[in-house]
C-alpha cells in the first residue's frame, strides 16, 4: 500500500470515528492533524515530544479534543471509549491512550489519550 493510499484509509477511519463520537453523545473538536517539520522541532526542544519522527508528519495521525455535555474532557480514561473503537476500525489503528511516555508502546500509562495514529 502507498503512503497516499494509507492516508486515505487513515482519514476514512478517522471520519468515522468522529461520528462515531457523535452518535455516542460525545462532542469533539479538532487538534493536531498535519504537523510540519518546523512544529516538530519546536516540539522537540519545549521538550513536547521525544519522538525523532511524528506520524502526524506524514497524516497518519490526528488529536481530537473531546467534550460531553459541553465538558471539555482532558483525561486519558475519558477517551477510552473512542480508543477501543478507534483499534476496532484497522489492526493498523493505534490509540495514543495505550502508549507510554518513555515512547514503549507495549506497556501503558495512557499520556496521549486524544491521539489516533495508524502504523505506516
Amino acid at each position: 500500500m502507498t503512503l497516499r493510499n494509507k492516508q486515505s484509509t487513515f482519514l476514512r477511519n478517522f471520519a468515522t470515528l468522529i461520528l462515531w463520537a457523535f452518535n455516542n453523545g460525545y462532542e469533539v473538536t479538532a487538534g493536531e492533524l498535519h504537523r510540519t517539520e518546523e512544529q516538530h522541532r519546536y516540539n522537540q526542544q519545549h521538550g513536547k515530544t521525544k519522538a525523532t519522527h511524528s506520524l502526524h508528519q506524514d497524516r497518519l495521525a490526528g488529536d481530537l479534543m473531546l467534550f460531553k455535555n459541553g465538558v471539555y474532557l482532558t483525561d486519558s480514561p475519558s477517551y477510552k471509549p473512542l480508543g477501543d473503537y478507534w483499534v476496532s476500525l484497522d489492526p493498523q489503528n493505534r490509540w495514543g491512550g495505550d502508549f507510554n511516555k518513555d515512547g514503549n508502546k507495549t506497556t501503558s500509562d495512557g499520556w496521549d489519550g486524544n491521539h489516533f495514529e495508524m502504523v505506516p
